[in-house]
C-alpha cells in the first residue's frame, strides 16, 4: 500500500467518531489491579465494582480507564491472547462500524450484543488490537477530586508502530481526519482526536529494539511531587525519570508489568 492509497472514506459518514473513549489495561488479579490504580490517583476502591464480573473501570473525564481480567474471554474456545484490545473507539451504528472495517481491515468476530451495548474488535496493519463499541447512552465521566499529585485523567494512549508513514495514514484514514505528511516522518504521530486523551503512533520502541510497550500516560502539574510521592508509597519505578525540553517523564510497572508513563509538560 502506498503512502497516497486511500483505505478508508474521508467523509462525515464514517461510523467511529475521532476520539478515544477508554484505554485498556490486562490484568491478573483484578482486585490487587484495582486498589494499586485507585491508590496511584488517590481514589476510594468502588466495593460495587468488585462484584465477580472481567472489569473494573474508571469514569474519568474524557477517555476512561478499563482493567480487564479477561476471565470470561478465557472460557471461550474461540478467543486468543491476540484479540486483548488496546484502546476503544467508540461507534456512531455497530453494524456500519463492522462493514466498514471489514472493507479495508481484519476484524476478529462479529459484533458481540449485550442490551444496550454492542462490541468489535479489529486489528490495524501492524498487528495492534482495537475495540469499535457502541451503546445507548454515553456520558462522560464527572469531575473527580483525588489525593494524588497524579492527575486522575488519561493524557495520551499509545500505539507502536513499525512504520510511520503507513500507519499514520491508516488511522488518518480510519477516522476520516487529515494527514500531515511532515508529521508522519517524525517518530511519534498524534492523530487529531475530538476530545479525551491524545492519540500517539510511537516508533520509538520499535527503533530501540526495546522489548516492552508503554500503554497511556497519566499527567501531573508537579512532577517533583508526583516522584515523590510514588517513591514514599512503594510504587516501583521502571528505570531513571526523563528530563526533556518540552516535557518530564517517568514510568511504573503495575503488578502485571504493564507500564504506564507519568508526565509533566514544560
Amino acid at each position: 500500500m502506498s503512502n497516497h492509497e486511500s483505505v478508508f472514506p474521508t467523509t462525515s459518514s464514517i461510523p467511529l467518531e475521532n476520539r478515544v473513549a477508554s484505554v485498556f489495561v490486562h490484568v491478573t488479579d483484578l482486585r490487587k489491579s484495582a486498589e494499586w490504580y485507585s491508590s496511584l490517583i488517590g481514589l476510594p476502591i468502588k466495593e460495587e465494582r468488585l462484584n465477580g464480573g472481567p472489569v473494573y473501570w474508571f469514569d474519568f473525564q474524557g477517555t476512561h480507564l478499563i482493567l480487564d481480567s479477561n476471565a470470561a474471554n478465557h472460557q471461550n474456545p474461540d478467543w486468543n491472547e491476540g484479540m486483548k484490545p488496546r484502546m476503544m473507539f467508540p461507534a456512531r451504528d455497530i453494524d456500519q462500524a463492522y462493514r466498514y472495517i471489514q472493507d479495508s481491515g481484519e476484524t476478529c468476530f462479529e459484533p458481540e450484543r449485550h442490551g444496550t451495548m454492542a462490541y468489535f474488535n479489529f486489528r490495524d496493519p501492524e498487528g495492534n488490537c482495537h475495540m469499535a463499541c457502541w451503546t445507548a447512552v454515553q456520558e462522560d465521566g464527572p469531575e473527580i477530586t483525588a489525593n494524588s499529585p497524579i492527575i486522575p485523567s488519561i493524557g495520551g494512549v499509545f500505539v507502536d508502530v513499525k512504520n510511520m508513514p503507513e500507519a499514520a495514514k491508516w488511522y488518518t484514514d480510519l477516522l476520516g481526519v487529515p494527514l500531515d505528511e511532515a508529521a508522519a516522518s517524525q517518530n511519534i504521530y498524534s492523530v487529531p482526536v475530538t476530545s479525551g486523551a491524545a492519540l500517539l503512533l510511537d516508533q520509538h520502541r520499535h527503533l530501540n529494539q526495546d522489548s516492552f510497550t508503554e500503554l497511556f500516560f497519566f499527567e501531573t502539574e508537579d512532577f517533583e511531587g508526583a516522584l515523590e510521592f510514588v517513591r514514599n508509597h512503594g510504587f516501583q519505578l521502571a528505570g531513571e525519570p526523563n528530563y526533556f525540553p518540552d516535557l518530564r517523564e517517568f514510568s511504573l510497572i503495575d503488578p502485571d508489568g504493564n507500564r504506564i508513563v507519568v508526565a509533566q509538560m514544560n
